[in-house]
């Protein structure tokens, strides 16, 4: 090994869960790197990312990070632990190796596990060069389905969580010159389709459930049920005037 050359770990997105939105440069980094490292809800479960990849590559190996999904900083902090822990056994192998990837659904910059990732390799001091692949968004690939229009001339595009203030929420659905698209629905969303009623913004709103899965499903406000799963997105359309 040559003892200049540093280290390489890429947190690559995946995409929203349809291989065929996985971009050609994730797959040359995927193809090439000597370790691939993925999220899990369990250490027996296969998470959605490591499914993506082994549908790519069957013969690939891919190291699971067991991470509890429970909300707050309680979960914040659990998931962190169960990273660093993983991190520090990993150190060896990941300091010697050309490149690494860190494979997540959507991009790695959006609402991803891998900022624990590179927090964890800053708190470890490994010598190690962090670079991103980034990937299609879950609205875009919403979006891209009912051929949706999103932005135009000076329209806004608030991206936000569903476990955040709902007073927030009220406050941006104010703002009728603007997209809102909301993630990490879970058991919000029916208190969510209301708010969204209520403010009048209901016309053209979508939710996507399962996104990129043969479980996928395009629903409108009104169509989805009381009970969606996590990775479920909605889009509130700006009310633009008619011509």
């Amino acid at each position: 090994m040559d003892s200049q050359r540093t280290a390489e770990l890429y947190g690559v997105g995946l995409g929203p869960g349809d291989p065929g939105l996985v971009t050609l440069a994730a797959m040359s980094v995927l193809e090439t790197a000597e370790i691939i490292i993925a999220p899990s809800s369990h250490p027996e479960s296969m998470g959605r990312a490591e499914y993506i990849v082994h549908t790519l590559l069957p013969d690939r190996e891919v190291i699971r990070i067991p991470m509890q999904m429970a909300s707050g900083s309680e979960g914040i902090d659990r998931r962190l632990h169960a990273v660093r822990d993983t991190i520090r056994e990993l150190r060896p192998r990941l300091t010697s190796a050309a490149m690494s990837a860190f494979v997540t659904l959507g991009d790695p910059l959006l609402y991803s596990t891998f900022s624990l990732v590179v927090e964890a390799v800053v708190c470890e001091q490994l010598p190690i060069a962090v670079r991103v692949i980034p990937g299609v968004p879950a609205f875009l690939a919403l979006a891209s389905l009912v051929t949706t229009n999103l932005l135009d001339n000076d329209e806004r595009l608030h991206l936000v969580p569903a476990t955040g203030d709902p007073g927030h929420l009220e406050h941006l659905l104010e703002d009728r010159e603007s997209v809102l698209v909301i993630y990490k629905l879970s058991s919000n969303f029916a208190m969510l389709r209301a708010m969204i009623a209520q403010a009048g913004r209901q016309k053209g709103a979508m939710v996507g459930l399962e996104l990129g899965t043969d479980r996928m499903q395009v629903l409108t406000l009104s169509e989805a049920p009381d009970k969606v799963p996590y990775f479920a997105t909605i889009i509130v359309p700006v009310q633009r005037r008619s011509a």
